[in-house]
C-alpha cells in the first residue's frame, strides 16, 4: 500500500510540474507575440506623417491616421478586434490591452536629438528622429489552475526611418 501511494504521488508530481512548466512556456511565447505585435504596431504606425511635411525633411506624424494604425496592427497581431482592442473568440487573450501612454515627438514639436525620459515605465532615450512612444498593459493568460493572470507593461519607442 505504501509503494502505490507513493507511486501515486510522483504521477500526481509528474503532472502538476508539467503544467508548470506548461504555463511558463505558453506565457514566454505570448510575451513574445505581444513584443513583436508591439514592434509591428509601431513600426506601421510611425510611416504615418503628413506627406507635405517630408519635403523639407522634416517629417510630422499625422497623428489619428498613426494613433489608429497602430491599434490596427496591433490587433491583426493579437487577435483583437480593431476598434475596441477586446479580444476575439480565436485570441489568445481574454482582456483587452490598454494603452496607457502614446506621445509622439516630430518637428512640431521638437528638436533632435532629445532626449526623453519617462520614468513612470522606466524609458531613457536619446531620440535621433521623430519618434513615438507607446506603452501598453497587457493581462497575461494563465494556463495553469493555481497561476492567476497578472499584467505586464510593455514600453515601446520606435523612430521614423523615412520612406
Amino acid at each position: 500500500m505504501k509503494w502505490i501511494l507513493m507511486a501515486l504521488s510522483l504521477v500526481v508530481l509528474q503532472f502538476w510540474t508539467h503544467e508548470q512548466v506548461l504555463n511558463l512556456e505558453m506565457e514566454t511565447v505570448v510575451y513574445h507575440r505581444i513584443v513583436n505585435a508591439m514592434v509591428l504596431a509601431s513600426q506601421d504606425a510611425v510611416e504615418d506623417v503628413i506627406p507635405s511635411s517630408t519635403a523639407n525633411g522634416e517629417p510630422i506624424f499625422d497623428q489619428t491616421e498613426a494613433a489608429q494604425t497602430f491599434r490596427m496592427t496591433l490587433a491583426n497581431n493579437l487577435g483583437l478586434d480593431p476598434n475596441t482592442l477586446q479580444p476575439l473568440s480565436n485570441s489568445t487573450f481574454h482582456v483587452a490591452p490598454k494603452i496607457l501612454d502614446e506621445e509622439f515627438y516630430d518637428w512640431s514639436n521638437t528638436t533632435f536629438p532629445y532626449h526623453y525620459v519617462n520614468s513612470a515605465y522606466g524609458i531613457n532615450e536619446t531620440l535621433d528622429a521623430p519618434s513615438m512612444v507607446v506603452v501598453v498593459q497587457f493581462t497575461m493568460p494563465s494556463y495553469a489552475a493555481n497561476v492567476p493572470p497578472f499584467t505586464i507593461t510593455v514600453p515601446m519607442v520606435q523612430s521614423y526611418a523615412g520612406s
